[in-house]
């Protein structure tokens, strides 16, 4: 037979391993919209201009549905007509937008292309010249154990034979 001392400690035991656990779990909060916002729109504008191309203007419309898909904690592109860069695992917004920069360094502005094969998408996509509105949103998604995060831009960028045209040094 158990004795009361020992139940109450097994329970005690197990409360402390509860409380461990959900200390140690990953924290369940995103930038809030107006964070994504200032950092996405601050960050994009920083790196457009070092590439002498207009600033670009905030789409709420695309901020919603950067949203949509956020909130699905679907990993995985949903564009619709827009271009769209997705990201997860990152602090914020800025460290995404810079992260997407730095494919910087694997592109060939003589040719329009990528070098060795290597992704340059969502830097071309981030100083795009024709593209001139952006939407982000970040939610944290359990199954991902992370934030998602997702810009959304139109007009869409990244048209073959278009790179030489819109993608320029810094």
């Amino acid at each position: 037979m158990v004795s009361s001392s020992s139940l109450f400690k097994f329970i005690a035991l197990i409360a402390l391993i509860a409380v461990q656990a959900v200390l140690a779990a990953p924290s369940a909060s995103a930038p809030n919209a107006s964070t994504v916002k200032a950092q996405a729109l601050a960050a994009h504008n920083k790196y457009r201009t070092k590439h002498h191309v207009p600033k670009l203007k905030w789409s709420v419309k695309l901020a919603e549905h950067a949203r949509t898909v956020t909130t699905s904690c679907v990993w995985g592109h949903n564009m619709r007509g827009t271009g769209q860069n997705i990201a997860y695992g990152y602090p914020s917004m800025k460290a995404v937008v810079d992260a997407w920069y730095n494919e910087v360094s694997d592109y060939n502005y003589a040719s329009g292309q990528s070098l060795n094969g290597k992704v340059t998408g969502h830097f071309t996509q981030v100083v795009w010249k024709g593209t001139t509105e952006v939407g982000c949103a970040a939610t944290y998604c359990s199954n991902l154990r992370a934030t998602y995060y997702v810009c959304d831009y139109s007009p869409p960028g990244n048209y073959y034979g278009e790179y030489t045209k819109n993608v320029f040094k810094p």
